[in-house]
Formats: structure tokens, sequence, C-alpha cells
């Protein structure tokens, strides 16, 4: 599985800078929308705060006129005489009593007609209930005791709030005195602090209206969902500050507080925010548009800016490192200061790899030859066979069209052909008559030697097959593996041809050497069995002072 390519430098460059532009955008916009909520909770807190005395003049207002409505009623002549006569009839009998309470609650259906009240009830002076009337008076049924809880009081007039079962209710009250100045008891006006309440104040606050009396939430003007999680803090409110329901954040300020109950107005931060937040990123989106086009336009541009001159220097290393011209300077871009630099830097470098590459190659092209020096010294019959077969192989190599690198490999690996008979006997090696079979078995050994001693020399692993293999042959006859046609290596064939050419026209100890011409007949003789024909062919065309004939039939039976 091949490797991940990585981008390339347009492209990260592109990437960068447009993810830069982006990020910035990002961070202006929510810096704005963070500003324009943090505008718009000022705004809100500010309304709040403009409603609270707003509210709180119109509640002083209307406390005001409450409590002399209250007064006013409490100086009905007919109510005062009924409760007076109620007084002194105390101990009269029960039905007396009942009549006389008659008297009063009718007294009172004539004064709620004429009163802005959910109920107008009358307590004795001891504070018990004695009659009511209006749309909740049997929330105050007779002889129980008046549930008023009043924190302030102006001369002739309450203040309060009374809790009736579930049901809790504001209370204006004024006394009810005779001529003389006795009290005989005291009227209040009640008003349900129910949902129709809070919307009656909603309306005049334009806000979200909660009423909270000791910690529990009564009335509001708010959904059934934020209704309940309100409740859950309302208990924790202070004068001001932000709670959230709904999973939206809402402003609260008390407006008034009567008793223990507390009135609260309360806004959403959120929907508030909404319209101008909204406005906000309107316009946002058409200039991040056009930021967006012009950073994407300068972002091509600066990438093209950057990766052009580096492609160009790319492409003349890429160039250079496939024609293997490690000598050809490159030119510097002119673009800037570091790539000219760097272009200077590669030039000094590859000159330096150069010269270590030739002295390299010198030294390695030394060690092979005295290697093969090495090899001849031990028999002086055989003095310069490996440098005869180097040169011939490479005659064969340039008319079988190899390349240079091919050439290279070919000239040094026919110089170690026989590097292999260091491991054979001087006896068996240098025997001026013929071979015993296992004599000859001996010798056979050295390629296989050979390959095993150049492969422990990493930069001589190329040339371990024209070592290991030359003695192989077209027909499968050869050794040391048997192999046979386009198994062995062409340049196998090419040093089995010079190295049998060689070792026929040049003397032995034991027969003297032939003429080229019949070296060149005896290789095309066993041609296709013995040798590669086409490489026969090649070693005639580089001997052009030699003539090619065919092959006699008695030469051709020898070789079969």
């Amino acid at each position: 599985m091949s490797a991940r390519q990585p981008p390339g430098l347009l492209l990260r460059t592109l990437a960068v800078t447009f993810v830069t532009s982006v990020l910035l955008l990002v961070v202006i916009f929510v810096t704005v929308t963070m500003s324009a909520r943090e505008q718009v909770r000022q705004t809100v807190s500010e309304s709040l705060e403009a409603s609270q005395r707003m509210f709180a003049a119109m509640h002083n207002r209307e406390q005001h006129d409450l409590r002399r409505q209250a007064v006013t009623v409490a100086e009905s002549p007919t109510l005062k005489a009924a409760m007076d006569t109620y007084g002194a009839e105390s101990f009269s009998a029960p039905a007396v009593r009942a009549q006389l309470l008659n008297t009063i609650k009718g007294e009172l259906a004539k004064l709620a007609a004429r009163v802005e009240a959910d109920a107008i009830v009358v307590a004795d002076a001891r504070q018990t209930t004695l009659a009511a009337a209006g749309q909740f008076a049997s929330a105050f049924p007779p002889h129980e005791p008046m549930p008023v809880e009043s924190d302030q009081s102006s001369g002739d007039a309450i203040d309060g709030v009374a809790h009736v079962g579930a049901e809790t209710f504001r209370l204006v009250g004024a006394p009810l005195l005779l001529s003389n100045g006795t009290e005989i008891g005291t009227l209040y006006l009640a008003t349900s602090l129910d949902r129709q309440y809070a919307e009656q104040l909603g309306d005049i606050a334009r806000t979200n209206i909660a009423i909270v009396s000791d910690g529990t939430l009564v009335a509001t003007t708010l959904q059934a969902d934020t209704q309940r999680q309100f409740s859950a803090v309302a208990a924790r409110l202070t004068d001001e500050g932000t709670v959230d329901l709904g999973g939206s954040s809402h402003a609260f300020r008390r407006l008034f507080r009567i008793a223990d109950t507390s009135f609260y107005a309360l806004t959403s931060i959120d929907d508030s925010a909404r319209a101008a937040v909204g406005q906000t990123t309107r316009a946002l989106m058409f200039i991040a548009i056009g930021a967006l086009g012009l950073a994407l336009l300068g972002s091509i541009w600066i990438a093209h800016r950057l990766s052009k001159p580096i492609g160009r220097l790319s492409a003349s290393l890429h160039t250079m490192a496939t024609s293997r011209q490690f000598d050809k300077r490159l030119e510097p871009t002119g673009f800037s200061v570091e790539l000219d630099g760097l272009t200077a830097t590669f030039n000094a470098l590859m000159a330096s790899v150069a010269a270590a590459e030739a002295e390299t190659e010198a030294a390695y092209t030394a060690a092979i030859r005295a290697l093969a020096a090495a090899l001849d010294a031990r028999d002086p019959y055989t003095a310069g066979h490996s440098e005869r077969v180097s040169v011939v192989s490479v005659a064969i190599g340039r008319v079988l069209n190899l390349g240079a690198d091919d050439l290279e490999v070919l000239r040094l690996g026919a110089l170690l052909h026989d590097i292999g008979k260091i491991g054979v006997p001087d006896a068996v090696l240098m025997k001026p008559g013929p071979l015993t079979d296992s004599e000859y078995d001996t010798i056979k050994q050295h390629t296989v030697l050979g390959g095993r001693i150049l492969r422990t020399v990493p930069f001589l692993s190329r040339h371990v097959a024209i070592v290991e293999l030359h003695h192989e042959r077209p027909d499968g006859r050869g050794y040391p593996h048997g192999l046979q046609g386009t198994e062995i290596p062409l340049a196998a064939h090419i040093v089995h041809v010079a190295d049998a050419f060689d070792a026929m026209i040049n003397a032995r100890a034991y027969r003297p050497g032939r003429p080229p011409a019949d070296a060149i007949r005896e290789l095309w003789l066993c041609a296709g069995t013995d040798f590669h024909a086409e490489v026969v062919g090649a070693l005639a065309s580089a001997l052009p002072s030699l003539t090619s004939t065919l092959p006699d039939p008695i030469l051709e039976a020898a070789c079969a």
C-alpha cells in the first residue's frame, strides 16, 4: 500500500492564508455578536430600571387612589350605622345578629358595584371578618380572623396582602370611624393577585410580570414551561439580576414589594438581542462574503508567488535526478534571498557529492581490479584473462545497445567472474593435465563461491548474477543451477561467450591457443545449446577482422 501523498505547497499556502482569514472573520463575528449582546443586556437593564421608576410612580399614584377610594367608601353613613348597630346588639339573639349581618352585607353589595375591586370586606375592631361582597366574597367567610399582612401604612389607610387558601389578595384598608372618632371596624378593598392582574401590570410595564409571595410564585405572565423553571428559583431572587429560563437568559428587577409579596418585571435578553444580533449578523455576512472573496484572491496570489519559484527549483532538481547529470548547476530563481541561498548551497553540495562519487568510483574500480589481479596472479597461464574477458564483454554489450549503467555492471562483473577460484586448491586450479571428474566438480564450485563472496560486500551485489551464473547454458545443461533460456540474465550469457572465446584463443599448460577465427566457428557451432546465439553474433560483429563461417558437420557433431 503506497504512502499517502502530502498536499502541495500551493494548496498548503492557499489553505493557511484562507483559513487564517476565515478564523479572523469568525473572531470578529463572535466579538461583535458578544458586544451586541452585552449592549442589549445593558439596554434591557436600563429599560427595566426605567420601568421600575415609572412603575413606582404609578404604584404610588395607584396606592393613593385606592386608599382614597377605601377612605371614601369607609365614610358611608349607612354602613357605619349598620356596623354600630351590630356592635351595640352583640349580645342579642342570634336571629337579630343574623339580620344585622344581612343588612351590612346588603350595604357592602351596594358599595361593591361602585368600586373596582374583586371583593369588599368589613371586619370588626378585633379584625374578625363580618361580611364580604363581590366576585371573591366567598374567600372571606364571616367570623374568621382577617389574614392581613402589612409592613406599611399611611395615616388612615392600610396597604397589605392576604393569603386565603390558594389565593393571594392585595388589600387596601381604611378604618370605620364614628363621628366621635371611635373605631368600630375596618373596610378592605381586595384585589386578587392572579394572572389577569399580572397581565394588567405587564401591559403597563410592557414586560413579563411575576408575583412572588413568601418565596412562592403566585401569578405570572410567563409561559408554562418557563413558569415552572421560574418557580424553582423564585425563593432565591434578589432585587435585580439574571436567570436562565427555557434556554434563554432573562433579566429581572423588583418593581415594588408589599409585606412578603414582591412584584418582578422580567425581559428575555436573548429575545431582545435576537433582532439586534440578526441585523448585525446580516451586515457581517455581507462583509464576510466580500472579505472571503478578497482573502481567496489574495491567498491564490500569495500561494502562486511562493510556489512558482519553488516549483521551478523542484522541476530542475527532478530533471537532474532523472538524467543523473549532477555536474549541471542550478540557476538562481531571483525570487528571494532564501531560495537563491538554497540553490547556491545545493550547487556546492552537488559539487562535493560529484567529487566524492568520482573518488568512490575510482576506489571501487581499483578494488575490483585488485581482486581480479590477485586471482590472475595465482596462475601465470591465466594472467590477464579477467581483464580480456571484461574488454570483450563490453564490446559485445555495445553491439547489443546496452545502456551505460548496464555496460558498467557488465564490465566490472566480467572482471570478477572467476573470483570464486580463490577458494579452489592450487593443485586443482594449476594442474597441467586434464582434470578428473572429482576435480572438475571442485572447479565448478567457483561460481557458487564467487556469488557467496560478493554477497558479503553490498556495493558488489549487482554483479552477483554474472559471477554465479556465467556458466549456465541456454539448453539447461550448465551449472551451478541448470537454468535455461530466459531464466539466465543477458549479462551472464555475454560473459559466458567472452570467457569461452578468451579461453580458446589463449594457450594453456595442456594445449596451445587457437586462432580467433577457429574460436568464432566453434562458438557458432554451439550457439543455441551451449551459447546464446545473439550474443555469439554480437561477438562476431565486434571483431570485424574475423570472418564468420557456418560450422562444419564434424564440429557440429562433436559439440552435440
